[in-house]
């Protein structure tokens, strides 16, 4: 008789909802947090990069990679461990196919040449971004890349 009273007493159900409520809303505002935290440092890596391909555009730095390296780097100062790797390559049309750089292009069209291949600078920018909150069975960490490519027009 006594077990049939308690289970039909509602005094304190509120608060017991009111708990139930707030844990799951934190759960998922967390989740959010660290969602919106590695968009923050993808979108800091992508500057990153662009930042250090930017660099090698300068005339005469296409081919300084530690000075495109350090802009690069200096360019996220909110993540710690960023590596930048600096490329340069050439292509005779914009998206085509990777040539040397003493490469004679030619047109398509008739078959005579027309001068030196475009120039490119690429920036690839990694880091390992460790998560704001510590989830059991999930990685404490993402590994994040930023990219970017320049046209250099000076040669």
């Amino acid at each position: 008789m006594k077990m049939r009273k308690i289970f039909r007493e509602e005094s304190g159900s509120a608060m017991v909802e009111f708990a139930v409520t707030v844990s799951v809303f934190l759960l998922v505002f967390a989740g959010i947090a660290d969602v919106a935290y590695y968009i923050h440092a993808e979108t800091e890596l992508q500057d990153a990069a662009s930042a250090g391909a930017y660099y090698g555009t300068i005339p005469g730095n296409q081919t300084n990679g530690t000075y495109m390296q350090a802009s690069a780097t200096a360019a996220a100062p909110d993540l710690s461990g960023v590596t930048a790797t600096p490329t340069t390559y050439y292509e005779c049309t914009p998206g085509g196919t990777k040539v040397s750089e003493s490469t004679s292009c030619t047109n398509l069209v008739n078959g005579t040449a027309y001068g030196t291949p475009i120039m490119y600078v690429a920036v690839t920018t990694t880091a390992n971004v460790p998560a704001l909150l510590k989830w059991t069975g999930l990685s404490t960490s993402l590994s994040l890349k930023g990219y970017a490519t320049y046209r250099v027009p000076w040669i």
